[in-house]
Formats: C-alpha cells, sequence, structure tokens
C-alpha cells in the first residue's frame, strides 16, 4: 500500500476519484473529500526552490 496516500484526519486509505474538474481524493471512513498532503508538499517545495532562485538572481542584478 502507498503510504502517502493516507487520510491526514483518520490515516485510512485514500480513494482515487476521478470527475471533470480533475482526480481528487476520498476518505471512505471520514466520508469526505481529502487533500493529498504530498502532493501539496512537493508543490509547494517546488515553489520554495523557484523563489529561491528568482530571489538570488534579483539580488545579483541589483
Amino acid at each position: 500500500m502507498n503510504t502517502s496516500n493516507l487520510c491526514p484526519c483518520c490515516s485510512e486509505p485514500l480513494l482515487r476519484h476521478a470527475r471533470r474538474g480533475g482526480v481528487y481524493w476520498f476518505c471512505p471512513h471520514c466520508h469526505q473529500e481529502m487533500p493529498n498532503l504530498t502532493t501539496t508538499l512537493v508543490a509547494a517545495r517546488q515553489m520554495n526552490r523557484l523563489l529561491d532562485r528568482l530571489t538570488s538572481e534579483l539580488v545579483e542584478l541589483v
């Protein structure tokens, strides 16, 4: 089992669902749509790296 797709509330495995707007994760135990925190954290880290790089480039220009 992929432990990165666990519900942040109850730690049960999340089910991947698709709809017109895209893919989402659903917890059958909590009966709620849940965020995939691993994907969210990876995206945040990538954004932070990009901001760090752009900031250093901006400092070099000044």
